[in-house]
C-alpha cells in the first residue's frame, strides 16, 4: 500500500493509530493530541521557548502527554512531520494542531512499504537519540511561558549550539542465513551484549528483563561493513545441528549495530514480536514464483532490489491475516 492523502490525511493517520500497538512520531509544532498517545509511545517535538511563547506547541498539552508516560524529546531545529504507527508510515506536511485538521490544505504519503517503513523508523531513533529527554519538572517550566500567539516561528529565541545530524537512514532489506549458537557467549560476550540490551531498554522504555535478538557477523564481511541500523533482515534460519534451513523469519528492523575486533552484532526487536515464519520450502517456491534468480541458501547474504523486499514481505502479511 502506498498513496497520497489530503483531505482525509488526518483520518486516515487517526483510524491507523487506533488500531495500532505503538506510536511513534517526529512532528514539530504539535497543540492537539491527533493520534492519541499511550503509555510507551514516543514523540520529538520542538519545545524551545519560542515555540511554546508564539503557541506553536502547547506546553499543558506536552504535560498531559507526560502524564500518560509518552516518551516526549525536544529537538529545537525539527521542521519535519513523520509518524510511525506500527508497520505504516506517514509523511505529511501536517503539524499536530486543528488548524492542520479544519482549515489548511495538507498533503502526505502513506505507505507500508518495508524500505520506507525502515527508513521512516531510522530517522525517528536518530531524532530521539540526539534530543532532549521531557520530564516533569522542564515541562513545567514551559508552562509558565506567557503565550503570544503570533503566528510565527519560535526557534530564532533559543540559541542553537548543534545541528541535530541524520546520518544516512538505513532503509535497504538483506536476506541472511542465520544458524542457531552452538555455545554460549563468553563472558566478555556476555558484557557486550548486556550493555547493548540495557541501551535497547533506555531507548524503547522496555522492561528491565527484557531481552533482544541478535546475531552476529564477521568483521570483514560485506554485511558487516555496509549493514545499517534501520536496514531490515529476512532471517534464513536453521538448527546448529542441520544442515537444511526449516523456517524464513519475516523481515525485522536492526536496531543496533555494535562493532568488536572480530565480529558485528546486528540487535533485533525480541523474538516474539515478529511471529510470522514460513516453510524454507515454501519460501523458496515463493522466490521461484516471484522471480527471484540468484540461488539462495542457507549461508547467503543478499542485498534485495525495493522492489522483491516489497513484494516478499506482501507475502508475509498475508500469511498474518
Amino acid at each position: 500500500m502506498q498513496k497520497v492523502l489530503s483531505s482525509d490525511l488526518w483520518q486516515t493517520v487517526q483510524v491507523l493509530a487506533r488500531k495500532a500497538r505503538q506510536r511513534k512520531a517526529a512532528i514539530a509544532y504539535v497543540t492537539r493530541d491527533l493520534l492519541g498517545f499511550r503509555k510507551g509511545d514516543a514523540l520529538v517535538i520542538n519545545a524551545s521557548a519560542g515555540a511554546i511563547a508564539s503557541g506553536e506547541t502547547d506546553a499543558r498539552l506536552l504535560r498531559t502527554l507526560q502524564r500518560k508516560h509518552v516518551r516526549l524529546y525536544h529537538c529545537a531545529d525539527l521542521h519535519a512531520k513523520v509518524m510511525l504507527l506500527d508497520d505504516a508510515a506517514v509523511i505529511s506536511s501536517g503539524n499536530m494542531s486543528s488548524s492542520s485538521v479544519d482549515s489548511l490544505v495538507e498533503a502526505g504519503v502513506l505507505s507500508d512499504h518495508a524500505s520506507t517503513v525502515a527508513g521512516v523508523a531510522s530517522f525517528i531513533e536518530q531524532l530521539i537519540h540526539q534530543s532532549a529527554p521531557l520530564d516533569g519538572k522542564h515541562i513545567d517550566r514551559l508552562c509558565q511561558i506567557k503565550v503570544v500567539r503570533s503566528g510565527g516561528r519560535g526557534r530564532a529565541t533559543e540559541r542553537q549550539h548543534h545541528k541535530t545530524r541524520v546520518s544516512r537512514l538505513g532503509n535497504r532489506t538483506w536476506l541472511a542465513g542465520v544458524s542457531e549458537l552452538v555455545r554460549d557467549p563468553k563472558p566478555d560476550e556476555k558484557r557486550m551484549i548486556e550493555k547493548a540490551a540495557a541501551k535497547l531498554r533506555l531507548r524503547f522504555d522496555a522492561r528491565d528483563n527484557e531481552e533482544f535478538d541478535w546475531i552476529k557477523w564477521p568483521v570483514k564481511s560485506r554485511f558487516a561493513r555496509d549493514g545499517r541500523e534501520g536496514d531490515s533482515i529476512i532471517q534464513i534460519w536453521r538448527p546448529s545441528s542441520a544442515t537444511r534451513p526449516s523456517w524464513v523469519i519475516r523481515a525485522v528492523p536492526v536496531l543496533l549495530k555494535q562493532k568488536t575486533q572480530h565480529w558485528t552484532r546486528f540487535y533485533l526487536p525480541p523474538a516474539e514480536d515478529n511471529p510470522v515464519q514460513m516453510h524454507w520450502g515454501a519460501f523458496q517456491k515463493l522466490l521461484k514464483d516471484l522471480g527471484y534468480s540468484r540461488r539462495v541458501g542457507p549461508c547467503i547474504t543478499h542485498l534485495l532490489e525495493n522492489d522483491m523486499a516489497e513484494a516478499i514481505d506482501r507475502n508475509f502479511k498475508a500469511m498474518r491475516r
